[in-house]
């Protein structure tokens, strides 16, 4: 890449950068994913304190035999947030992804960005990467936010492998989210806006819940994001093959993509 090549890509990917910092969407975000963790922590000292979540109204009969036989320690609260960061991760990023490429179309500006004389792959990689950024701050943020949920809840003390090794796993789901959610942009630019690639998303989660209950569980992207994050039971074991699937699945999504931010029509 030519110096001023890469200049030009630079301040393409300065702007992605400004247009997330000015946009309220981020807080939005960022709330359902503290929220997210909330939940468990809420969960947890429900299980810590039955009697008093009894007396108040949360512990219903329902609850009373979905929590039965846990155990109230870290190892079930990491396991509920790795969990939520494998579905609700690819949900969030999913939904970042559209708004990042489809938020062009939606405010009309999609054709002002097509006619700058800036190679128009670079939009595409430099949105990637924005997406990839903000998803995974996200990320990271509640890392240690499960640490401090689960300090102030009580719920024992911490084995650092364990929480060494969920982070680790949170980052790989993430990492497969993004991978899986690329498609989502290419529908976004393709129907120009929002409400196709949800959709979409909505159609992908039913569709990996389908085949979760099947033998093709392992070689369906969106089924294997919640195979990995361990909703099936920590004895699922992924293959290669699986992988394979979430690294073909993103080239797909980049390919058709690029390909259409290519050859498009710059007066849409």
């Amino acid at each position: 890449m030519s110096r001023n090549r890469a200049a030009g890509f630079g301040n393409v990917l300065l702007a992605e950068f400004a247009k997330l910092r000015r946009s309220k969407v981020t807080w939005v975000t960022l709330a359902a994913y503290a929220f997210m963790v909330a939940v468990g922590g809420t969960f947890m000292w429900m299980m810590k304190n039955p009697g008093m979540a009894e007396k108040l109204g949360l512990l219903g009969q329902k609850a009373k035999f979905a929590f039965g036989g846990q155990p109230v320690d870290w190892g079930t609260f990491i396991t509920f947030t790795v969990e939520m960061g494998g579905i609700g991760g690819l949900i969030m990023c999913s939904i970042i992804v559209t708004y990042v490429f489809g938020r062009e179309y939606a405010e009309g500006t999609a054709k002002n960005l097509l006619a700058m004389p800036i190679p128009r792959r670079d939009f595409v990689f430099a949105k990637i990467i924005v997406t990839a950024s903000w998803f995974g701050v996200l990320t990271l943020f509640i890392i240690p936010e499960t640490y401090l949920v689960g300090s102030l809840v009580g719920i024992g003390v911490l084995n650092v492998e364990l929480f060494r090794a969920a982070a680790l796993k949170l980052l790989v789901l993430a990492l497969m989210s993004l991978c899986c959610s690329l498609i989502a942009a290419w529908v976004a630019v393709k129907t120009r806006g929002y409400f196709a690639p949800l959709g979409y998303c909505i159609f992908t989660l039913v569709l990996g819940s389908i085949f979760g209950h099947t033998g093709w569980a392992p070689w369906v992207p969106w089924t294997i994001v919640g195979l990995y994050s361990g909703m099936a039971g920590q004895d699922v074991a992924l293959g290669w093959g699986s992988f394979i699937v979430i690294l073909a699945t993103f080239v797909v999504g980049l390919v058709l993509i690029v390909h259409h931010e290519t050859y498009a029509d710059n007066g849409q």
